[in-house]
């Protein structure tokens, strides 16, 4: 076009000094035209969606923006960036950053963020969190959930959760090996091998929540050292008063039947029946409850020997022998008589 003008001039005016200065003119008035219409640009602005169609001569988004007196923060994103360049019918896209209170690890922050989602802001936020030590992960609980759009001033809770393995050890118990003596009185203990506590290796898993434990479970656990069992000989006797008043030591007490018989002979065991109310008498005995020889204290009977048997004797139950049947009549039959054996067969 400022071609076709010139030819134009050139026909019209001569070619004289008054007519060369005012083509100059006229051409830089056309050039400067051409320019400025080149740069005039259509421009849509949109902030948090809201819309905005200007006209501007201005080359960048910075100068757009500050042209229209629009305040950009730090947060804030823009765009195309600031220091794009505008082209015609160009949209410049602004959400404005909010503030939001989060709660992590514990601890309360004020947060400018123009992000979408919570998880996006603290995806966004990491760096700045990580600098004070605080480190938000994927497992982390986040209250609302982290898909929740961000809304001014909105309150969101995030719980750090850690999970790790510890290894402790810890003892194993021996066991005890326990032998009874019913040579000794029920009381008397001796340990004649020391036990030795063993040790294990385990591993936990170990949950917190903001550091604190809430969870630690055993994951394995590995001996490390053998325990060695103790060896105890306790007293099986317990100490007891006959009817004479001596005291002495029973290896076992039972509370039995007890009927009566007389008329003499010969015990099982060959021995010849006897009353001795001063001295050992004989009674009757099953031989799988009172082995056969024992020497018993029966309670208002006295000092006897198991040594006979009888086809009515069977368990919990004794014959005490007399010398007539009105003492037999006398006794009839008792039950819960304590018998109290001194000692087995062989040990008297």
């Amino acid at each position: 076009m400022v071609e076709k003008f010139r030819e134009y001039l050139k026909r019209s005016f001569s070619n004289g000094p008054k007519a060369k200065i005012m083509l100059g003119l006229i051409i830089c008035i056309a050039c400067i035209v051409t320019i400025l219409v080149s740069m005039r640009k259509t421009v849509n602005i949109s902030i948090d969606g809201k819309d905005e169609t200007i006209i501007t001569y201005k080359g960048t988004v910075k100068d757009v923006l500050q042209e229209r007196g629009y305040e950009i923060v730090e947060k804030d994103k823009v765009q195309p960036s600031l220091e794009s360049n505008i082209t015609n019918d160009e949209t410049i896209s602004i959400k404005k950053a909010v503030p939001v209170k989060v709660v992590i690890a514990g601890e309360e922050r004020n947060i400018l963020t123009a992000e979408n989602t919570i998880e996006d802001m603290l995806l966004a936020e990491a760096d700045n969190l990580a600098e004070d030590g605080i480190y938000y992960k994927d497992t982390d609980i986040v209250s609302p959930s982290k898909d929740t759009e961000i809304a001014p001033d909105m309150d969101i809770q995030v719980v750090n959760v850690k999970e790790e393995e510890v290894q402790d050890m810890e003892d194993i118990p021996f066991d005890t090996e326990q032998t009874i003596d019913y040579n000794k009185i029920n009381t008397y203990r001796e340990v004649t091998k020391a036990g030795e506590t063993g040790k294990k290796a385990v591993t936990y898993k170990v949950v917190k929540h903001n550091d604190e434990v809430i969870a630690k479970l055993r994951v394995s656990e590995t001996p490390v050292k053998d325990p060695q069992t103790e060896h105890v000989t306790v007293g099986g006797a317990i100490q007891k008063t006959s009817r004479s008043g001596e005291t002495y030591l029973s290896k076992k007490t039972l509370y039995m039947e007890a009927t009566a018989y007389s008329g003499g002979g010969r015990t099982a065991t060959g021995r010849t029946v006897t009353y001795n109310p001063d001295g050992i008498s004989t009674i009757a005995v099953d031989p799988r409850v009172i082995p056969l020889g024992s020497l018993v204290e029966v309670s208002g009977y006295g000092l006897a020997i198991a040594s006979d048997t009888g086809g009515v004797i069977k368990g919990d139950i004794i014959d005490v022998y007399f010398d007539s049947n009105g003492e037999c009549t006398s006794w009839g039959r008792k039950y819960n008589v304590e018998v109290n054996i001194k000692a087995y067969p062989g040990e008297w």
